[in-house]
């Protein structure tokens, strides 16, 4: 079976997305990343609050704050989109929750929760995600 390619590989030198974005910050690009894939205007804070069950006050503070680090751009009432760079460390974190719920579906038949599936994600190595992968039988395609 080929080794599940991460998207995240070569991307800051890092081999753990701990060495780019704080496991906090991380979920909140994620819920972007999947807020706005296809859509052609910025994602909202009250749907990020929705997504994470976070107070939308709280999603403003960290948009603000993943702005100011060039992982996103964020303009009051416009919403969040997120930059190149976000968008990579977005796809990585989604990639790392998306193959330990295959995992736990597959191997263990247990639905996991999107926050642990990706409180999982990003704690496991590379090297753990890919075995997962490997022993759920996907690839990530």
């Amino acid at each position: 079976m080929a080794e599940a390619q991460s998207p995240f590989e070569g991307f800051c030198a890092a081999t753990h997305p701990d060495h780019c974005v704080d496991r906090h910050p991380g979920r909140y690009l994620v819920a972007v990343y999947r807020l706005g894939v296809g859509a052609d205007h910025g994602v909202t804070t009250g749907d990020v609050s929705d997504a994470l069950g976070v107070q939308p006050a709280s999603v403003t503070e960290m948009l603000n704050r993943l702005d100011s680090e060039g992982l996103l751009a964020y303009e009051k009432y416009r919403g969040a989109r997120l930059t190149g760079h976000g968008e990579t460390l977005a796809r990585e974190l989604a990639w790392r929750q998306w193959s330990v719920r295959v995992f736990f579906a597959e191997r263990l038949d247990l639905t996991l929760d999107d926050r642990t599936a990706y409180r999982i994600g990003y704690t496991l190595p590379k090297q753990g995600l890919d075995r997962l992968t490997d022993l759920a039988g996907a690839d990530g395609d």
